[in-house]
Parts: C-alpha cells; structure tokens; sequence
C-alpha cells in the first residue's frame, strides 16, 4: 500500500494488552504515512494518563483490559478528548457489543480478524472522519442477529429496506400490503431503535448498524 496523504505528525494511540498483537499492529500502522507516532498503552490507567498528556488523532481501543471493559474505557476518553476518534478494535463477535460501542460513541467497530491491508484502510477513513465496522468474516454480525437485539422484528427489517430505497409510506403500504397505520407505527419504533428522527438519519444509522448493505 502505498504511502497515504497524511500528516507526517500523524499520532496514534493502540490499546491492548497483549504485546505481541500490539507489536504486529504497530508494524502494519507503521505505513499509514512518513513518521507516524505510535503510542501504546496495556490497560487503562496507562491510557488514561496518556490521552491526558499528548493529543491524539486516532485510539485504537481492545474491548478487554486488565483494568477495565473497553466500553467504560471509551466513555472516561471521550470526556477527556471528546474530539479524537476512537475505533474498538476486538475478537468480540457480538452484535450487542457493536452496537453499545457506536451508540458509546464509537467511530468504528473493527474485527482482529481483518487482515493488514484492510486495517490500514480502516485506520485511514477513520483518520479522515467517516464511521467503519467491519466485521468477523468466520463469524459475521449478521443483521438477522443483529436486529433481533436491537429489538428490530423482521417485518421492520423489510421496511428498513423499502426506505433504503427510497420508497414513501404509500408504497411501501402497497409493496408489504400494510395499512398506513401499521407502517406508520413500525416506523416510530425503528426511529427509536436507531436513535433517530427522520427517514435519512434512520437509513444511515441502520448502515452503520450492519441492517442494511446496500
């Protein structure tokens, strides 16, 4: 992969507390641009103090530490540096996890199954503001699975797809043979489950979410 257009004081801070993963991530980071600073830390204390003192412009965070959950972890970050993405990076393959980490504030949900390449990439749209979950490919987060926690039912699964496309109420009634009530009411709970007000925004979190792929 070639060099990427990032700044040369690029600073990055991975959090995990087995050294040799951490080692092997260190070198694959290593190419994200010319003299990027890799900070680490093995439990939070160490994180805590380091975000404290030095401005970070990624954390890459394990979701199990010796002294504490990566979940509780990413919440004292954030309110020390509310600013600086901070993506989990874990063997978790729980839909549940996912979705406490982005609803936490995540900026991404990264499986340690993803190879060098696609790690880099990750790091790199992460560094330039987007939101990635990429995950486990032996063991996806399926949507079915996903949903089913989030307390999304099937039928609101084919609507969530139906307003993917793009489709009004009208038609969806019609494409689903749902009255105009039934949609309606099925829509104000997805807008709850996605933590949203409006069509686009609830579209984009399901995206977000894995509910839906296209």
């Amino acid at each position: 992969m070639p060099i990427l257009t990032l700044p040369p004081d690029t600073r990055l801070l991975l959090i995990d507390d087995h050294q040799i993963y951490l080692d092997g991530l260190s070198l694959t980071l290593t190419n994200l641009c010319k003299e990027v600073t890799l900070d680490h830390a093995h439990n939070a204390a160490e994180a805590e103090a380091l975000v404290s003192r030095h401005t970070f412009d990624l954390i890459l965070l394990d979701l199990h530490l010796p002294d504490s959950s990566g979940l509780a972890l990413l919440q004292k970050l954030r309110a020390i540096d509310s600013l600086v993405p901070i993506a989990i990076l874990t063997g978790s393959t729980s839909p549940s996890d996912m979705d406490a980490a982005l609803q936490l504030g995540a900026a991404g949900f990264i499986s340690k199954t993803a190879d060098g390449q696609m790690l880099l990439q990750a790091a790199t749209r992460l560094l330039f503001g987007e939101q990635v979950v990429i995950a486990n490919e032996n063991c996806p987060l399926d949507r079915q699975s996903s949903a089913k926690e989030m307390g999304v039912t099937p039928r609101q699964l084919e609507i969530l797809d139906l307003l993917a496309e793009g489709l009004p109420n009208k038609l969806i009634c019609q494409r689903l043979s749902l009255s105009e009530d039934t949609v309606k009411t099925h829509l104000k709970a997805l807008f709850a489950a996605m933590n949203c007000h409006n069509r686009t925004e609830c579209v984009s979190n399901a995206r977000k979410l894995g509910l839906i792929s296209f």
